[in-house]
This record gives C-alpha cells, sequence and structure tokens, in this order.
C-alpha cells in the first residue's frame, strides 16, 4: 500500500491508497458516540473531494465501542454510503469479540454498499483488490441528483454534530 494521508483526528486516520486507489480508514482507541459521528463527518467529506468506490475500514486497533454506535451506524452513516459511488467495504474487525459482534449488528441489515468482514488486513486487501468496479456513473442522468442527495446528507451529518457538540 503507498498511503496518502487525507485527514487525522486522534481516533481515525483516512488515507487515499494510491496503489489500489481506495480509500483506508484506520481506525484507534476507545470510540463513543460523538467521536464516531464527528469521524465519519470528516471520511464523508473525503467523499465530496472524489468517488471512492472500494473503502477498507480496520477497527485492529479499537479497545472499545459504546452501544449507541452501531444502531447509529445502522440508521444513520452506513445506508447513505452508496450515494457516495461507494460499491465495496472490506470490514477489519477488532480481536474483540464483542466489537466483532458489534460491527456485525452495524452492518447486519445493509443492502448495499456490499459490506464483507475480515480478521485481517491481508484478508481484506484481497478480497477489495479482486472486487470489480462498476463503469464510472459520475457522468450518468443520476449524477447530479445523487450528488445534491450526498451534498444534503452531509450538511445534516454536519449539523448533528455540530448540536451534539454543542450540549
Amino acid at each position: 500500500m503507498h498511503l496518502q494521508l487525507l485527514q487525522e483526528t486522534p481516533t481515525v486516520s483516512v488515507y487515499h491508497d494510491v496503489t489500489n486507489d481506495w480509500l483506508f480508514a484506520d481506525w484507534r482507541g476507545h470510540l463513543t458516540l460523538p467521536m464516531v459521528q464527528a469521524n465519519c463527518l470528516t471520511i464523508a467529506q473525503c467523499f465530496l473531494a472524489r468517488p471512492y468506490p472500494r473503502i477498507l475500514n480496520s477497527n485492529c486497533e479499537v479497545q472499545s465501542m459504546s452501544a449507541d454506535v452501531a444502531p447509529w451506524l445502522a440508521g444513520q452513516y452506513l445506508p447513505h454510503l452508496g450515494l457516495a459511488g461507494i460499491e465495496y467495504l472490506a470490514w477489519v474487525c477488532a480481536p474483540d469479540l464483542l466489537l466483532k459482534h458489534l460491527a456485525g449488528e452495524a452492518v447486519r441489515q445493509l443492502r448495499t454498499p456490499m459490506v464483507v468482514m475480515f480478521d485481517d488486513l491481508e484478508n481484506a486487501c484481497a478480497w477489495l483488490q479482486h472486487t470489480r468496479i462498476p463503469a464510472d456513473e459520475a457522468t450518468g442522468p443520476d449524477a447530479a441528483r445523487r450528488q445534491a442527495e450526498l451534498n444534503f446528507r452531509v450538511e445534516a451529518l454536519l449539523e448533528e454534530v455540530s448540536h451534539l457538540e454543542g450540549r
């Protein structure tokens, strides 16, 4: 992997993997809902800059996660990834069984993008490298509508995070 740092916070580093042309989100530490919401906003802003049809999401260094994170991801964040043109998500789980369960809860009912869970980065990368990237839909008839919807969702997330931080 040849990684170009796009964003960094205390609990997530977001890279463009230039070699594989995907977004790599590397999470760490003790995650609370406000932290995850703010970091998901950081990641979402990367999608506004350019499309990433594939994401490698690593929770290898996550030590804990509050129980309210998985329902928020499942209901408020992950269902909108398709708007950003994301087709495939390789999710590397934390070694802790409870954290694996919570990650599974977050993606269980997700129809798109295709999410596959892994125990290690090597297998996740191998799978993601063999995924087929669909033809570029950026110029299709629905491109403007999708971009407007994506912008709206990112703005809504920004307002939600700002409201929570102002408490």
